[in-house]
């Protein structure tokens, strides 16, 4: 039965492999014909293109190296076309996609007084959809520490649109310093299948606001770990002082 279940999954990754190779030799060409100002043949291979894309985002795959192939084309995919915008928010919602048939996330039963997510997590499976109604700043961040996706409240804060955070390196959002001091850290022993809970203060505006941060692992469906659901609470410091 394990030798079936084997056999299976490297079928499922060889033909996601094969869609994968396919897409990039059509993408390779037509840059070719780009840079020729070969017009008919823009268009054709364009067409070609698309089919291709639409083919590798559409196949459903058991097997988890299959799921990381499909997602790691569309980061790769983001990179190469980060200058063209309208091409980033295309592809920014067929990660989107990914996210909502694959990603689960396991919700700790104790909220500590962290925002649950119960909403955007509907038996187990990440509600992508829901997670741009929030408050909370909400993202998901790959194991290479590159932002998988990030909702709207989250994006605001950092000054950016959701569309061009995706397939960027948090280390060049938040800077080298917050990053190697505190956030990597936090974001390895998430990898590593922790919960991690994280609250500080800190003075914004002239006002003191506590920030409290809960890192959530994702799996694909089989268990492979995806990267970390990141949930960041900020409200007014509400603490007693010593009067």
């Amino acid at each position: 039965m394990a030798d079936r279940e084997t056999l299976r999954g490297h079928t499922g990754l060889c033909v996601t492999e094969r869609l994968t190779e396919a897409f990039w030799e059509h993408y390779r060409r037509l840059q070719d014909a780009v840079s020729t100002d070969n017009a008919p043949l823009v268009c054709r291979l364009d067409r070609e293109l698309t089919s291709s894309l639409t083919a590798l985002v559409d196949h459903l795959t058991n097997d988890t190296a299959g799921q990381q192939v499909q997602f790691t084309a569309l980061l790769r995919l983001l990179r190469e076309e980060a200058d063209d915008a309208a091409s980033v928010r295309s592809n920014a919602d067929l990660i989107e996609a990914l996210l909502r048939r694959y990603i689960i996330v396991r919700t700790p039963t104790d909220t500590g007084g962290l925002p649950a997510l119960s909403a955007p997590i509907r038996n187990g499976v990440l509600d992508v959809g829901q997670l741009d109604t929030l408050p909370e700043r909400v993202s998901v961040v790959t194991t290479d520490y590159r932002y998988l996706y990030a909702n709207t409240t989250d994006a605001a804060r950092l000054n950016r649109k959701p569309h061009e955070l995706i397939g960027c390196h948090v280390r060049d959002v938040v800077g080298a310093e917050r990053f190697d001091s505190r956030i990597k850290t936090n974001l390895d022993r998430c990898f590593s299948g922790e919960t991690v809970e994280h609250t500080n203060a800190r003075e914004m505006d002239g006002k003191v606001v506590v920030i409290r941060r809960r890192l959530t692992p994702c799996y694909a469906e089989d268990q492979p770990l995806i990267g970390a659901l990141v949930v960041i609470q900020e409200g007014p410091d509400r603490r007693r002082r010593a009067g």
